[in-house]
C-alpha cells in the first residue's frame, strides 16, 4: 500500500484502533511526524502520519460496487466499502475481477431464484450489481465466445460460505448449459445433488462451522460443443482421516455418523446402534446436536440424494453397513494378554462389538480379531506372527478404521463420477474448486500445513494472475509497465515441497526410519532451516517451528507429524477385507499385487497430497480462472454483525490485501481523464479551456510535480501516494476558494446587517413622530366630544322631564274618562238582563201549558187505534192459516227450480266443454232446458203474480171477508195442479239428465282411448319425422355431391358413356319432379276438401272434436312440417317416393306394419290422413334409402379424400350407380386435389383485405362449406391448411407478415365458432381420438378440452348465431381438431408478434438504462455558450433512445391496423410489451447503483413522459391498459426525483408514493439511492431500520421476498373474448371478388354464383 503524504490539519483519514481495527476522524493538530485526531465516536487519538490514511469525503454514502473505483485503494477503505455495504445486505463486492462474498448468515432466496438468473443471463460483467452469477455467467461466456476451459476458485476460511457459493454456482451453469433428461435425471441434477451425499460423508461441525467441509473438491462440468452439459467429475483432496478416530471439544465427527443413529427405527436395529454416546469415535467430544439440523430429517434427504446420483439401494444399505461397522469397531478395547507384549479383547461388551463389526463386514470374527492383535512379519526364512501390546492393537484398530472410512469415501466420489458419467468428447470444461481456507488455531497439525500449502499455491496462481491482469490493462492503456513488480511467494513453497530439501521431503525421510520421533524430526528442521527468512523455531519449544506465510505467521506442532503422515496397509487387514461375503467391502478393498501383499507397505501422505496438489495446479493452468473470496463477518455465525478484525484477517489470508499490494506496486488510482477533470480540474483552471482532456491532464499532473505518473489512452495512472497528493492540494484550493467565499459572505453579511439596521432606525423615528401626532390629534378630539356631550346630555335632560310630565297628565285624564265609561256600561247591562228574563219567563208559560194539552190527545188516539189494530190482527191471522199451505209448497217449489237451475248450470258448463263433441245430443237437451226453463219462469211469476195479488187483496179487503177462504182455496188448486205438473216435468228432466250422464259416460271412456291411441301415434309420427329429418340431411348431401361430381365429370369427359348415364340421372330428376308435383297437387286437394266438406271429417264427432280441442299442438308438427318441406325443399321428395317404390319391390313385407299404423292414424285423425300419409310413406323408404345415401356418401367422401381404390367401388356400387364413378374415380380425386392446391396458393399469395377483413379468410370459409368437410370424417384439406400456415409463420420474422396471418386466423376461426356445432357423438370420438403426430398435435390434446368448450358451447355461439342468422353445422372431428389447430396458432402468433416487438425494444431499452445518468454543468470548463450546447446535444441524444421505442411502438401499431388485427388483441400486445418494458426498467434500476441517481430519475421521468404520449395517441382502443402497465417504474421513477427524502415516514413512502412496490423493493431503491444533483441525503436511518426489521420478519413467512419483477409470458385472454370483441362481423356479409387464380377455375365458380346471387 502506498505511504500516504500531504496530510494537513482539517484532512479526513483513517487511524488504527484496537477495538474497531481502523476508525475516521479529523486532523486537528500536526506536530512534526504526529497527527492529532479527533474521531467520529470522540475519540482523541495521536498517531504518526506515516501510519494513517486519508479517507475519500466523495465516496458515495452506501460504498462502491468495484473497490478498484476507490480514491484510496487501501486496508481501511476496503474495510469501510466491505462494513457499509454488508449493513445494507449488499453481500457482494467486485475487487476488479475478484468477487468478495460476505456470508450473511441467514437465507437471502431472492438472491438466487430463476428471476435472479435470467437478469444475469448474458449481462456484461460490472453492468449489474456484483453477485456470484455475473461470476458463473462471465466464465460460461468466456468458454463459449474463446472455447477455452474456465475454472472458479472459491476460498475462505471455514464458515464463510465456500460451499453454498459452489452450490448456487453449478446451480448457475445448470441453468445456462442445462438439457432436458433423457432417462429421468440430468447430469446438472445429479451434480447438484451429490453435494448432499458428499457433505454428508465428508463435512464435520468444527468449532468455526456447523457445516465445514474436511475435504478439497474440484468439480469438473464438462460441456458439448453447443454449450451443453454433457459430462461431469468430481476430484477430492485431503480427507481428514484422523477426525474418523480423535474428535477434540465441542467438535463432531462427520455427519454420516450422528445420522446413521438418529436413522428410522429398522435401519438402527438392522446396524445394531443407538446412542451415539455409547460410541467411542463420537462421545471423545460433548457435542452430538447441531443447533437447527436434524439428523433424521438428514439421513432421509442423504438417502434420496444418493438414489439421484445413481447408488442403488444394495449399495446404500452396504455403505451404512460399513460406517456402523467403524463404530462397532471403535468400540473394541483391549487389555494386556498371557503372554509378554500381547493383547487380548478387555471384556463381553468388547466381544459384542467385535462380533458385529464381523457381521457387518461380513467377515470372520476370529480373523478379525487376530488382525487387531497381531501382526505377520514377512522374512526370508518364512512368516513370523507378532502380538501386538493393547495400545498398538488399539493403533492397528484406528488405522482399519480410519482404512476403510478413506476407502469408502473414495468409492462413493468414484461411484458418483460413474454415474453422472464423464464425456470424453466434451470441447471445453468449468471447474468449480471448494477448497479450504488458510487455516490458522492454538494448535496447528499436519493437516493446517497441507492446508496452507494448498493456499499458498492457489495465492501464487492468484497473484500471477491478478499481475497479469494489471499487465493486460497496462499494455491496452499503452503505458510503461517494465519496472512493475509484485512480492512472490516461491521461498515460502520451497520450503514446503521442494524436493529434496523441503519439509515434507524430510517429514518423509523422516518416516522411513523406525527409531524416528517428532524431537528428532523437529531438530532436523531446526538445523536444515537455521537461517532460513521464512522459518523460524519459537523460543522454550523443542518441537514446534513457525512459517511465515503470506497471511501472517502460523507455528505449528511436530508431535503427530509423523503419524499423521504414514499411510500403511496392513496386509492382514487387506486380506481380511478382500476376502469379505459382502461384494461391496470386497470390492474397496481389490487384492494388492504379489509384491506388496506380503508386507505392510509405507506410503507419505504428504508426498500424495502434493501430487495430487500438483495435478489440480496443472489443471487451473489450462483454464482461464475466475475468483471468490468468501468471508465471514463474524465468529458467533449471527447475522447483522460485522467483526472488523476477523474480516480484515480474512482478507489478508484470502489474498484481497495481497492482490491490493500487487495494485499498490504499479498504479492502484486509475481515473479516466474526464473524472480526472472533475475532480482535480479546479488546480489548474487555465488548461481546461481546450478540448484535448489528456493533455489537459497532463498539464495538471506536471504543475502539481507529480513523477512517475503515466497517461494512458483513456485514463491516468497515478503511483501511490499521488492521489492523496492531489487530494491534498485539492483541498488547499478548496480551502482557499471557502476563506474567500466565506469572507465575502461576512462582508455581504455586514453590509446587509448595515442596511437592515439604517433602515430600521428610520422606520423607528417615523413610526415615534406618527405616535406623537396622534397622541394630540387625540387629545384635541376628546376636548371637542367632551364638549358635544354636555350639550346633548341637557338636552336630554329636559326632553326626560317634559316627557315624565306629559305622561302623568295622559294618566289622570285617561283614568276619569275609564270612570265615566265603566259606570254607563254597568247601567245598560242590568236593563238588558231584565228584559231578557222577563222574556223567558212568559215562553216557558206558554210551553208548558201547550204540552199537557198535546200530551192528553197522543194518549187518547193510541188507545183508539190499539183496540182497531187487534181487531184487524185477528182477521189477518185467520186468513193467514188458510194462505200458509200455499205459502210453504211455493217456497219448497222456489227452492226445486233453484237446485234444478243450478244443475242446468252444470250440465251447461258441461255441455260448453263438449259442445262440439256432442252437438246435436246437447243443442236439443238444450231447447227442451230452455222450454222448461221458461215454464218455471212462467210458474214463478204466476206465483208472484198470485202473491202480489192475494197481498193487494188483503190489503183492500172490506170489513165482512167471507168470500176470501173460497177465492183463495181455488187458486191454491191451481197452483198445487200446477206444481204437480211441474214436479212430472222435472222428473221428466232428471230421467233425461241421467240417460245423457250414462252416456256421456261411455262417450268419455271411448274418448280416453282415443286419445290414448292418439298419443302413442302421435309419438310414432314424431319419430317419423325425425327420420325425414335425417333422411333430407343424407339425401341433400348426396345431391350437392351429386352435383359437384357431375359437373367435374362433364368439365373433364367428354365420352358418350357419360352423357348417356347424366340423361339416365337427368330423366331421374324429371320423374321424381313429376311424382313430386303430384304428391303437392293431392296435399293441396286434400286441403281443399278439407276446408270445403268439413262434414267429411266429422264422422267422430265426439272424439275429434275432444281431439283438436284438447290437442291442438299435436296436429300442428304434421301439416307445419309437410307444408314447409314442399314449400322450401319440394325437389328432396322426389326421392323418397323413388327410394319407397324400391323399397316396396325389394321388401314388400315391409310394407304391412307401417299400413297397420296408418290405419290406426286414420282412425283416430281422420283429418290428418293426407299429411300423416306422407309421414308414413316416409317411414316406409327409412331403411334402404339411408342405405344408398350412406353407400354414395361414403363412396364420394372416399373419392373426395383418395382413400377409395377402384375395385373397392366396383364391389360396393349398386346395380343403378352412375357409370361414371367407375371410370373416372383417379380423375376426380386429380380434380379435388388440384382444388384444394388452388386453395392454398390462394391461401399463401392472396393477401388482400376486403371490407376490413382478410379475403382468403372468407374464400376459405365458404369453400369449406360448399365441400362440406366440416361435415366429413375424413379429410385431409384440413391438416394442408395447417401446414401451409405453419410453414408461413415459421419462415417470417418480421411482424408484418405475422399480423397478416394473425387476422387472417383469428377471422376464419371466428366464422368456425360462428357455423360450428357438435353433435355428442362427435365429442366423444373427439375426447377418445388421439391426437396426430403433426406440428400441433400434442398443442392440440392439450387445448382439446378449452376449445371443444369453445366451439360447441350454446352460450355466445347461440348468441352469434342469433345475430348472424347462420345455420350451424354438424361437425366431425377433423374439423373440430381443424378449429383447435387455428386456435393454437393465433396464440403462438400473438407470442411471435409480442416476442418480436419486446426484441426490437430491449437494445433501446438498454440504452436507456446505460445512457449517461446525469448532465451536470461544469463551470470551471469551458464557456457557458459550449456547456449549455453540450447540454443540448447530449438531451438530444438521449432523447433518441426514447424515440426510437416510440417509433418501434408506432410501427407495429400501424401494421396490426393496417392488417384489421382484432383491437383486443392489439390491446393485449401493447399490454404485455408494456409490463415487458416495466419489468426490464425497473429490474435493472433495481440492479444497478449508478441508474438509482436523481438526474436519472428525471430522464427516466422524461422517457415515460413519451410513453405516455404515445398512450394517448394510441387512444383506449389500441392501448387500452398499457400505460397502467408501468406502475412500478413509475412509482420508482417518482421516488428518484422526490425531494426532501428524509423527512418521508414509512407510512407514508408506502401508502402515498410507492403502495403497489413492496418492502424489499422500496428498501432496495431507499439504500442505492444517491443524488448526485443537489447532494441531499435518502431515506432516514429510521426508516432504513423498521424495513429491515419487517423484511426480517417476512423472511421467516415468506421463503421468497425477490424484489425483483417477473416477466409475464402467458396468453392474456380467452378466445370468447376475441369472439366477443367481434361479433359485429355477420357472416351474411362475407363475400368477397375471388382472385383470378380462383375466378377461371370451374370448380370455384360457386363463389361467383354467391356474389351475383347477393347482388340481385
Amino acid at each position: 500500500m502506498g505511504t500516504p503524504v500531504n496530510i494537513i490539519v482539517g484532512s479526513q483519514v483513517w487511524v488504527e484502533d484496537p477495538e474497531d481495527a481502523w476508525i475516521d476522524g479529523e486532523v486537528t493538530q500536526i506536530k512534526g511526524k504526529n497527527a492529532t485526531i479527533i474521531a467520529t465516536n470522540g475519540k482523541t487519538v495521536v498517531a504518526e502520519i506515516s501510519s494513517i490514511y486519508p479517507k475519500d469525503t466523495e465516496a458515495p454514502p452506501a460504498g462502491v460496487d468495484d473497490m478498484t473505483k476507490l480514491a484510496y485503494l487501501h486496508e481501511p477503505g476496503v474495510l469501510h466499502n466491505l462494513a457499509t455495504r454488508f449493513s445494507l445486505n449488499e453481500i457482494y463486492t467486485y475487487t476488479g475481477n475478484i468477487l468478495i462474498a460476505v456470508n450473511p448468515f441467514r437465507r437471502l432466496p431472492h438472491l438466487y431464484d430463476i428471476h435472479m438468473m435470467e437478469q444475469y443471463k448474458g449481462a456484461a460483467f460490472g453492468e449489474l450489481s456484483p453477485h456470484l452469477f455475473a461470476v458463473a455467467d462471465t466464465c460460461y461466456r468466456a468458454m463459449i465466445n474463446e472455447n477455452g476451459s474456465q475454472s472458479i476458485l472459491v476460498s475462505g476460511e471455514s464458515g464463510a460460505g465456500k460451499t453454498e457459493t459452489t452450490k448456487m454456482l453449478m446451480r448457475y451453469l445448470a441453468f445456462m448449459g442445462g438439457r432436458s433428461a433423457t432417462e429421468g435425471r440430468t447430469v446438472e441434477q445429479q451434480v447438484l445433488e451429490s453435494n448432499p451425499v458428499l457433505e454428508a460423508f465428508g463435512n464435520a461441525k468444527t468449532v468455526k462451522n456447523n457445516n465445514s467441509s474436511r475435504f478439497g473438491k474440484f468439480v469438473e462440468i464438462q460441456f458439448d460443443k453447443n454449450g451443453k452439459i454433457s459430462g461431469a467429475a468430481i476430484r477430492t483432496y485431503l480427507l481428514e482421516r484422523s477426525r474418523v478416530c480423535q474428535v477434540s471439544d465441542p467438535e463432531r465427527n462427520y455427519h454420516c455418523f450422528y445420522m446413521l443413529c438418529a436413522a428410522p427405527p429398522e435401519d438402527v436395529k438392522k446396524y445394531k446402534l443407538g446412542d451415539p454416546r455409547q460410541f467411542h469415535y463420537l462421545n471423545q467430544s460433548n457435542c452430538y446436536q447441531v443447533s437447527n439440523v436434524d439428523d433424521a430429517k438428514e439421513y432421509l434427504e442423504t438417502r434420496n440424494a444418493m438414489d439421484i446420483v445413481g447408488i442403488s439401494q444394495e449399495e446404500q444399505d452396504a455403505i451404512f453397513r460399513v460406517v456402523a461397522a467403524i463404530l462397532h469397531l471403535g468400540n473394541v478395547d483391549f487389555v494386556k494378554g498371557k503372554e509378554v507384549d500381547s493383547s487380548k479383547l478387555k471384556d463381553d461388551k468388547s466381544l459384542f462389538h467385535l462380533q458385529t463389526a464381523a457381521d457387518l463386514f461380513m467377515c470372520d470374527a476370529k480373523a478379525l480379531e487376530d488382525s487387531l492383535c497381531e501382526r505377520v512379519i514377512v522374512t526370508p526364512d518364512g512368516n513370523i506372527t507378532k502380538p501386538l501390546d493393547p495400545d498398538a492393537a488399539a493403533l492397528s484398530r484406528d488405522a482399519l478404521a480410519k482404512t476403510v472410512y478413506s476407502k469408502l469415501f473414495d468409492w462413493i466420489v468414484d461411484k458418483i463420477n460413474s454415474s453422472i458419467g464423464q464425456d470424453s468428447n466434451a470441447v471445453s470444461i468449468i471447474g468449480v474448486l471448494d477448497i479450504y481456507g488458510f487455516e490458522s488455531f492454538k494448535i496447528n497439525s499436519f493437516e493446517q500445513l497441507c492446508i496452507n500449502l494448498t493456499n499458498e499455491k492457489l495465492q501464487q496462481h492468484f497473484n500471477q494472475h491478478v499481475f497479469k491482469m494489471e499487465q493486460e490493462e497496462y499494455t491496452k492503456e499503452e503505458i510503461n509497465w517494465s519496472y512493475v513488480e509484485f512480492v512472490d511467494n516461491q521461498d515460502v513453497l520451497d520450503l514446503i515441497e521442494k524436493k529434496p530439501g523441503g519439509i515434507i521431503a524430510l517429514l518423509d525421510e523422516a518416516c522411513m526410519f523406525p527409531k524416528s520421533t517428532h524431537e528428532t524430526f523437529a531438530q532436523k528442521m531446526y538445523q536444515t532451516y537455521k537461517g532460513h527468512k521464512r522459518f523460524s523455531k519459537p523460543k522454550l519449544s523443542r518441537t514446534n517451528f513457525t512459517i511465515n506465510h503470506y497471511a501472517g505467521d502460523v507455528t505449528y506442532q511436530a508431535d503427530y507429524f509423523l503419524d499423521k503422515n504414514k499411510d500403511y496397509v496392513v496386509a492382514e487387514h487387506q486380506a481380511l477385507l478382500c476376502a469379505s461375503k459382502c461384494s461391496f467391502v470386497a470390492n474397496i478393498f481389490p487384492p494388492l499385487p504379489e509384491e506388496t501383499s506380503k508386507q505392510s507397505k509405507f506410503s507419505s501422505i504428504g508426498s500424495q497430497f502434493k501430487q495430487q496438489l500438483q495435478s489440480l495446479m496443472e489443471t487451473l493452468n489450462t483454464t482461464e480462472p475466475h475468483y471468490i473470496r468468501c468471508v465471514k463477518p463474524n465468529t458467533v455465525l449471527q447475522p447483522g454483525i460485522f467483526e472488523n478484525f476477523n474480516v480484515l484477517n480474512q482478507l489478508r489470508c484470502g489474498g484481497v490485501l495481497e492482490a491490493i499490494r500487487i495494485s499498490c506496486a504499479g498504479y492502484p488510482t486509475k481515473r479516466t481523464f474526464e473524472e480526472f477533470l472533475d475532480r482535480f480540474g479546479m488546480l489548474v483552471p487555465d488548461v481546461l479551456d481546450g478540448s484535448d482532456e489528456k493533455k489537459a491532464s497532463m498539464a495538471i499532473c506536471d504543475k502539481m510535480g507529480l513523477k512517475g505518473y503515466q497517461m494512458g489512452k483513456t485514463k491516468v495512472f497515478l503511483r501511490a501516494g499521488q492521489m492523496a497528493e492531489l487530494d491534498a492540494r485539492r483541498a488547499e484550493v478548496l480551502a482557499k476558494a471557502a476563506k474567500l467565499i466565506q469572507r465575502q459572505i461576512r462582508t455581504h453579511l455586514t453590509r446587509k446587517e448595515f442596511i437592515t439596521l439604517r433602515k430600521a432606525t428610520i422606520h423607528i423615528q417615523k413610526i415615534w413622530r406618527a405616535k406623537l401626532a396622534r397622541k394630540l390629534y387625540e387629545n384635541m378630539r376628546r376636548e371637542a366630544a367632551s364638549i358635544r356631550i354636555q350639550k346633548h346630555v341637557r338636552a336630554h335632560r329636559a326632553r326626560m322631564n317634559y316627557t315624565t310630565l306629559q305622561a302623568s297628565a295622559i294618566v289622570i285624564q285617561s283614568g276619569l274618562r275609564a270612570l265615566a265609561a265603566r259606570n254607563e256600561y254597568r247601567y245598560r247591562r242590568r236593563t238588558k238582563a231584565s228584559t231578557k228574563i222577563q222574556t223567558q219567563w212568559r215562553r216557558a208559560q206558554a210551553l208548558s201549558g201547550y204540552k199537557q194539552q198535546k200530551k192528553a190527545t197522543v194518549a187518547l188516539q193510541c188507545l183508539w187505534r190499539a183496540k182497531v189494530a187487534r181487531k184487524e190482527l185477528r182477521k189477518l191471522r185467520m186468513a193467514a192459516r188458510e194462505t200458509g199451505a200455499l205459502k210453504e209448497a211455493k217456497d219448497k217449489l222456489e227452492k226445486r227450480v233453484e237446485e234444478l237451475t243450478w244443475r242446468l248450470d252444470i250440465e251447461k258448463h258441461m255441455r260448453t266443454d263438449l259442445e262440439e263433441a256432442k252437438g246435436q245430443e246437447i243443442a236439443k237437451l238444450q231447447n227442451a232446458l230452455q222450454e222448461m226453463q221458461g215454464q218455471l219462469d212462467e210458474a214463478h211469476a204466476a206465483i208472484i203474480h198470485e202473491r202480489e195479488a192475494a197481498k193487494i187483496a188483503i190489503e183492500q179487503a172490506p170489513p165482512v171477508i167471507k168470500e176470501v177462504p173460497v177465492v183463495d182455496n181455488t187458486k191454491l188448486d191451481l197452483l198445487t195442479n200446477k206444481n204437480e205438473e211441474l214436479e212430472t216435468e222435472v222428473e221428466e228432466l232428471k230421467n233425461k239428465i241421467k240417460d245423457f250422464e250414462e252416456r256421456f259416460s261411455e262417450v268419455e271412456n271411448e274418448n280416453q282411448e282415443r286419445l290414448k291411441e292418439a298419443e302413442e301415434a302421435q309419438l310414432k309420427a314424431t319419430q317419423l319425422q325425425e327420420t325425414i329429418e335425417r333422411l333430407e340431411l343424407s339425401l341433400s348431401n348426396l345431391e350437392s355431391e351429386n352435383q359437384v361430381l357431375c359437373q367435374k365429370a362433364l368439365e373433364e369427359s367428354k365420352n358418350e358413356e357419360l352423357f348417356e348415364e347424366i340423361k339416365i340421372l337427368k330423366d331421374q330428376i324429371a320423374n321424381l319432379e313429376s311424382e313430386n308435383e303430384s304428391l303437392r297437387r293431392q296435399a293441396a286437394a286434400v286441403a281443399f276438401e278439407q276446408k270445403v266438406h268439413p262434414e267429411k271429417i266429422e264422422s267422430d264427432h265426439s272424439a275429434a272434436s275432444l281431439e283438436q280441442k284438447v290437442q291442438p299442438e299435436k296436429i300442428e308438427p304434421g301439416h307445419s312440417a309437410t307444408a314447409l318441406e314442399q314449400k322450401v325443399n319440394p325437389e328432396k321428395i322426389e326421392p323418397v317416393h323413388s327410394a319407397t317404390a324400391l323399397e316396396q319391390k325389394v321388401h314388400p313385407e315391409k310394407i304391412e306394419p307401417d299400413h297397420s299404423a296408418a290405419a290406426l292414424e286414420q282412425k283416430v285423425h281422420p283429418e290428418k290422413i293426407e299429411p300423416d300419409h306422407e309421414v308414413a310413406v316416409a317411414e316406409k323408404m327409412q331403411v334402404q334409402p339411408r342405405v344408398i345415401a350412406d353407400n354414395m356418401t361414403s363412396q364420394i367422401k372416399n373419392l373426395d379424400n383418395g382413400s377409395s381404390t377402384e375395385e373397392e367401388w366396383q364391389a360396393r356400387k349398386e346395380p343403378r350407380a352412375p357409370v361414371f364413378l367407375l371410370t373416372k374415380q383417379r380423375s376426380l380425386t386429380d380434380r379435388q386435389q388440384e382444388s384444394h392446391d388452388a386453395l392454398l396458393k390462394c391461401l399463401t399469395e392472396d393477401k388482400r383485405f376486403e371490407k376490413n377483413r382478410p379475403a382468403v379468410a372468407c374464400i376459405v370459409y365458404k369453400s369449406l362449406l360448399h365441400w362440406r368437410s366440416l361435415e366429413a370424417e375424413k379429410t385431409h384439406i384440413f391438416d394442408k391448411i395447417t401446414h401451409a400456415i405453419r410453414s408461413s409463420i415459421e419462415s417470417q420474422e418480421g411482424i408484418h407478415d405475422l399480423a397478416y396471418w394473425l387476422s387472417t386466423t383469428s377471422t376464419l376461426l371466428f366464422y368456425l365458432q360462428c357455423t360450428m356445432k357438435a353433435s355428442n357423438t362427435t365429442k366423444a370420438v373427439s375426447r377418445n381420438r388421439n391426437s396426430p403426430a403433426s406440428l400441433f398435435g400434442k398443442m392440440a390434446q392439450g387445448l382439446r378440452s378449452s376449445s371443444m368448450g369453445l366451439g360447441i358451447s350454446s352460450g355466445y355461439s347461440g348468441m352469434v348465431d342469433k345475430t348472424n342468422g347462420q345455420s350451424k353445422v354438424e361437425a366431425k372431428y377433423p374439423a373440430i381438431l381443424f378449429k383447435q389447430h387455428l386456435t393454437a396458432y393465433v396464440e403462438k402468433i400473438y407470442g411471435m408478434i409480442r416476442d418480436s416487438l419486446k426484441k426490437e425494444i430491449s437494445p433501446f431499452l438498454n440504452l436507456c438504462i446505460q445512457a449517461p445518468r446525469s448532465i451536470r454543468t461544469r463551470s470551471i470548463r469551458g464557456s457557458s455558450r459550449n456547456i449549455h450546447s453540450n447540454i443540448v446535444a447530449k438531451q438530444q441524444a438521449l432523447h433518441m433512445y426514447w424515440k426510437g421505442i416510440v417509433d418501434k411502438l408506432d410501427t407495429a401499431l400501424r401494421i396490426l391496423s393496417d392488417n384489421y388485427v382484432p383491437p383486443i388483441i392489439t390491446r393485449k400486445i401493447f399490454s404485455q410489451v408494456f409490463s415487458f418494458m416495466n419489468v426490464q426498467l425497473f429490474n435493472s434500476l433495481l440492479l444497478r447503483r449508478e441508474c438509482c441517481s436523481f438526474s436519472n430519475g428525471e430522464y427516466l421521468k422524461a422517457g415515460l413522459h413519451e410513453l405516455e404520449l404515445w398512450c394517448l395517441k394510441a387512444t383506449d382502443q389500441f392501448a387500452g391498459s398499457s400505460w397502467d402497465e408501468l406502475k412500478h417504474i413509475r412509482q420508482a421513477v417518482g421516488f428518484l426525483v422526490l425531494h426532501q427524502k428524509t423527512q418521508k415516514s414509512l407510512e407514508e413512502i408506502t401508502n402515498e408514493l410507492c403502495p403497489v412496490l413492496s418492502i424489499p423493493q422500496i428498501y432496495r431503491i431507499g439504500t442505492m439511492f444517491w443524488d448526485d444533483k443537489y447532494g441531499a441525503h435518502g431515506l432516514s436511518a429510521e426508516v432504513i431500520s423498521r424495513m429491515r426489521v419487517i423484511m426480517t420478519e417476512d423472511s421467516i413467512n415468506i421463503h421468497n421476498s425477490s424484489f425483483l419483477l417477473e416477466v409475464d409470458s402467458s396468453i392474456p385472454f380467452l378466445m370468447e373474448e376475441m369472439f366477443r370483441s367481434m361479433s359485429d362481423i355477420r357472416l351474411s356479409d362475407m363475400d368477397v371478388d375471388p382472385p383470378p387464380i380462383l375466378r377461371q377455375r370451374s370448380d370455384f365458380q360457386f363463389l361467383l354464383q354467391q356474389m351475383d346471387s347477393d347482388s340481385q
